[in-house]
């Protein structure tokens, strides 16, 4: 019998065998994309607090299928003076408290959130002193920061109404002298420069980012706070009148420079028919829109669910991956699917085939896709890879992986949109396929990507932030430990199973994987996710 079987096996890896799966309608929550919702601070005072979110709210959100919060951060204590420790400290919690709950965060720094407050804005040199003071902590959590868009001036953060007409000018940027325009582009030019280079950041208006980079600029995308309003989205787009439409260069422009970069925000206004649903969701799949706020404008939101088309944005904003059907022979894999939603991913992210072994259980890690953002909407998207080589020959069950590149909570890896195939404690999509791989010599795991069964670590332990403790791995061998505040520290790394593989900074031993640095330091500890090519 055991003959027989084995022969059936090795017949089905010489011919091969192909399995067709089935797109889903069904909502559901994946990173980095859909409606979000609102949160801020609030303002400080002698009176008030710092309002935190909480990990209450945030589960709420998740059962809404809601994934990605926007948080603004309000500085109107600090016009002029430093961001207090207390403040900075009260940051780090809301990030630890929005990491704990899976979800990420667009954020927003601004002084005022009235046009009638006495001040709005910090004088330009202010804001340059508090960009590179919140610096270390959007580095620190980097991993769950989704963009991070140009505030700091005006009103809300939104370059629009300010205090320091001298330093930026008025509200009407076709007003701007040739110094205003500097003055704007340096605040900006200093938060790309202080922002790890895996955060996208966001600017308001058309016109700032072809005044500022003419060339272009791959960090750069955009958030619309009057989409489908008058006057060209409130200057979104510069146009003559309430009614005039954008040009086709900047209309082109923009569709041309949110392909893969985030183009997120609100509606403002109810301004039919732009604010229809025929055209709204016309208008985000044009403008690649990935993200849109629930809270605002209500009425829009309310129009779109009675009128049919609130679904459809749930399930198309951003991307919708779709598998179509995959075949397996002479032990290569070969993948189809497509790209239904209106957007395509705007953060770089790896895609892995997990196989199992059916007989050990052991799971072995493959990459079959070096960055996703190649997957375009609307067009056939078609994977393949030779596993020979790669795994023992026996049996395996084969996976789908798309892993967050910085967390292993299974709630930050992207869903496929089909029926019967998502694995959500391992965060897999299920291939349905049981394949035999026959001629490999290799013996032992080859893991190019953590295999996730329960997260390892799910929040940077960082006690003090204005020390700014920084963590780096060097020539893929060595940690370089920056501002420690003692000597006396001790280092261990761990391998996603938990166990620990290295007490030094000399990596140099390790076998290719990802890894998680924990060095513990007067009683704090200091994590870094690191990937040993």
């Amino acid at each position: 019998m055991k003959k027989i079987l084995l022969m059936l096996l090795l017949a089905v890896a010489a011919h091969g065998q192909n399995q067709s799966y089935t797109a889903s309608t069904d909502i559901f929550p994946n990173p980095e994309r859909g409606f979000y919702r609102y949160s801020s601070t609030g303002l400080v005072s002698a009176t008030t607090s710092y309002s935190y979110i909480t990990a209450s709210t945030l589960s709420s959100y998740r059962a809404q299928n809601i994934s990605v919060i926007q948080r603004i951060f309000y500085l109107n204590q600090f016009i002029t003076s430093p961001i207090s420790s207390a403040y900075l400290a009260d940051m780090q919690t809301d990030f630890n408290t929005i990491r704990n709950a899976g979800m990420k965060v667009m954020i927003r720094f601004a002084y005022s959130k009235s046009e009638s407050a006495a001040v709005l804005d910090a004088t330009k040199a202010q804001t340059l002193a508090h960009i590179q003071q919140v610096a270390p902590i959007i580095q620190a959590n980097k991993d769950v920061i989704s963009t991070y868009q140009y505030g700091w001036i005006g009103c809300w953060g939104e370059n629009y109404y300010t205090s320091q007409i001298a330093e930026y000018g008025n509200g009407d940027y076709t007003q701007y002298t040739t110094t205003q325009w500097a003055n704007r582009k340096a605040v900006l030019d200093a938060m790309i420069s202080a922002t790890p280079a895996e955060i996208p950041v966001q600017v308001r208006y058309v016109l700032y980012k072809q005044k500022f980079y003419p060339t272009g600029n791959s960090r750069v995308g955009f958030y619309n706070d009057a989409f489908l309003g008058e006057w060209g989205d409130s200057g979104t787009f510069l146009v003559n009148s309430s009614t005039s439409a954008p040009s086709a260069t900047d209309s082109n422009y923009l569709t041309a420079q949110t392909e893969n970069l985030p183009m997120t925000g609100e509606t403002n206004q109810i301004n039919a028919p732009r604010t229809d649903c025929s055209n709204a969701v016309s208008e985000m799949s044009k403008y690649n829109w990935s993200l849109i706020n629930r809270d605002y404008l209500t009425a829009n939101i309310t129009n779109w669910t009675t009128n049919g088309c609130y679904a459809e944005m749930e399930r198309r904003l951003g991307y919708r991956f779709e598998l179509v059907n995959s075949s397996f022979a002479n032990n290569t894999l070969t993948l189809n699917l497509t790209n239904s939603g209106y957007a395509n991913v705007y953060k770089a992210r790896k895609a892995f085939i997990v196989l199992k072994n059916t007989a050990t259980n052991v799971e072995y890690s493959v990459e079959i896709s070096n960055d996703i953002r190649t997957w375009k909407k609307g067009l056939a998207i078609q994977l393949t890879k030779d596993v020979s080589g790669s795994v023992p020959a026996g049996n395996y069950q084969l996976f789908l992986n798309l892993p967050d590149p910085y967390l292993t909570n299974p709630l930050y890896s992207i869903r496929c949109a089909n029926t019967g195939t998502w694995d959500a404690t391992k965060g897999y999509n299920n291939l349905n396929q049981t394949v035999a791989i026959s001629g490999s010599s290799t013996t032992s795991p080859v893991v190019t990507n953590p295999v996730v069964t329960s997260p390892v670590v799910t929040s940077p332990v960082i006690t003090s932030p204005v020390l700014a403790v920084e963590i780096l791995f060097i020539n893929n061998s060595t940690l370089v430990l920056n501002n420690m505040p003692s000597q006396n520290y001790s280092i261990k790394v761990y391998n996603l199973n938990g166990r620990i593989r290295a007490r030094s900074t000399d990596l140099s031993g390790l076998r290719t994987g990802y890894y998680v640095v924990k060095v513990e330091c007067n009683g704090a500890i200091y994590s870094k996710n690191i990937y040993k090519q």
